[in-house]
């Protein structure tokens, strides 16, 4: 089982939802966190809450980062690694989530998803791995999402980026496992976030999954010994939180 205390950890979208709650139990357990979010006055909150809370925490920095702009993502990573020393697991989150049909949805709306679920999580990567790969050391957890795997209407964008998230990590893997670099898929089913806020979506709040829930799957793969990996994760609720 791997130490969390000497790990430092970065989550992206780590303001709330699975996100936090990963934060918050890796804190508890004693990993360095390194937390970004477009959406700082809640991030601030959290890292607030940690530092008061979580005294397994040695460090826990966090700063407001888009993560669909490469320039502030390579100055924010940059400044993680100049401060830490090293990023040892990325935690690819941040998501957002918008609805309508293919032949009526805004294709701004439509682009803004991709553009934060996929691109995101290509960018935030694209200048992390360059450190574990001098290191030849590291872990990448990306978040798909079931609907990765299995479409679902009225959310084409969505679905098209989680699909994609699958690719990426796939050839990701491909690519970087000669540097000891793991990488994980894990593909959260319905989840009691703010994701489906505004969206005509409501699932059963009793049978969806907790964000702890999946915080807990994260941290699951994280702890396993560094020759092994657990490739993807799907995560789900006994009951179908859709149907009565």
């Amino acid at each position: 089982m791997e130490d969390l205390k000497k790990k430092h950890v970065l989550i992206t979208g780590a303001a709330s939802g699975i996100g936090k709650a990963t934060a918050l139990l890796l804190a508890s357990k004693g990993a360095n966190l390194l937390l970004l979010d477009k959406d700082y006055s809640s991030l601030d909150i959290v890292h607030k809450y940690i530092g008061s809370n979580c005294p397994a925490c040695k460090t826990c920095f966090s700063e407001k980062c888009d993560i669909r702009d490469e320039k502030q993502v390579k100055k924010t990573i940059a400044k993680f690694v100049k401060n830490c020393g090293k990023i040892d697991v990325l935690i690819n989150n941040a998501g957002i989530l918008d609805y309508g049909k293919v032949y009526e949805q805004d294709p701004k709306k439509w682009a803004n998803v991709i553009n934060t679920n996929l691109i995101g999580t290509f960018l935030v990567s694209r200048h992390v791995l360059p450190y574990m790969i001098k290191r030849k050391k590291g872990h990448v957890i990306n978040l798909s999402s079931i609907y990765g795997k299995h479409a679902s209407p009225d959310s084409s964008a969505y679905c098209a980026s989680k699909f994609g998230i699958r690719g990426l990590s796939q050839s990701m893997r491909q690519e970087v496992d000669k540097y000891n670099i793991r990488v994980t898929i894990v593909h959260p089913s319905t989840t009691q976030t703010n994701l489906f806020k505004g969206t005509p979506f409501k699932p059963n709040p009793k049978k969806a999954l907790l964000p702890e829930d999946i915080a807990q799957t994260i941290y699951s793969t994280i702890i396993m010994r560094e020759n092994a990996v657990i490739e993807e994760v799907d995560p789900v609720p006994l009951l179908d939180p859709y149907k009565k």
